[in-house]
């Protein structure tokens, strides 16, 4: 028969002889007894498999386990490190800032808190859209004027370009809200009232964004420690203020 005058390579897989002890195509020699593919009982095998069952016959089981073990071990290592790392990155709150709380945060700070909402609404566009700005230069610019308006307007227009991309409907106009902001400026009273308003527009919009992109977080409703630590900030700045303010007035009056 066919089968009694060939057999297959147990190296490269190809037909040689039966009685060969070297294979013409790979060069490797065969051992006494030698495998065949076609043989009823046995498979073809590779060499790192022959390799490990050699060193089972021998005894030599060291080196396979701990090779087994470091891999599963290395691997074990590596998927906890990508878990902790999700844990560690995965929000607690959303990024929802209610309207009450934002109202509370700006009367509280008598306005100084829109320069941190300023700096968050930055970092949201960074760390969670991966828009590429830098949250702490574009604070910093809030105090220069002139250039406290374009980065204003940058941002809410950064911020409208997300929220357009969701077809949100009450998406709101970043060039009517700047406009809002500057006129506000020019009236005593009435300006902190638009001025408020402004920031509560842009809110709204920006907390309908967020119900959609992180719809599975809760949100937060009561203060967050940065939150409380602008505002001890915010009362002292003005404590200070009116200090020097009342100081100067009495100076003033007492030169007349």
């Amino acid at each position: 028969m066919e089968s009694e005058k060939h057999k297959y390579c147990i190296y490269c897989g190809e037909k040689i002889s039966a009685d060969a002890e070297k294979c013409e195509h790979c060069g490797n020699w065969f051992e006494r007894i030698s495998v065949s593919r076609n043989h009823i009982q046995n498979n073809y095998v590779s060499k790192d498999n022959l390799k490990e069952d050699n060193d089972l016959k021998n005894g030599n089981t060291n080196d396979i386990h701990i090779n087994d073990i470091g891999d599963k071990s290395e691997s074990f290592s590596e998927s906890n490190s990508v878990n902790n790392y999700n844990k560690k990155n995965f929000p607690e709150y959303s990024n929802i800032l209610p309207i009450r709380r934002l109202l509370l945060l700006m009367a509280f700070t008598l306005g100084l808190y829109s320069f941190y909402w300023v700096y968050k609404t930055n970092c949201y566009l960074r760390d969670d859209l991966g828009k590429d700005v830098s949250p702490g230069i574009r604070t910093f610019l809030m105090i220069i004027p002139i250039a406290n308006i374009v980065v204003f307007y940058q941002t809410l227009e950064d911020m409208s370009q997300f929220i357009k991309q969701e077809k949100i409907e009450s998406s709101y106009s970043s060039g009517l809200n700047v406009l809002t902001l500057i006129f506000s400026n020019f009236l005593p009273f009435i300006g902190v009232v638009l001025s408020f308003w402004v920031y509560t527009n842009v809110q709204e919009s920006i907390n309908e964004f967020w119900r959609i992109k992180q719809s599975n977080l809760p949100v937060r409703r009561e203060f967050s420690n940065s939150e409380i630590l602008v505002m001890i900030l915010g009362a002292i700045f003005w404590l200070v203020f009116f200090i020097f303010y009342i100081g100067f007035l009495a100076y003033a009056g007492s030169m007349v």
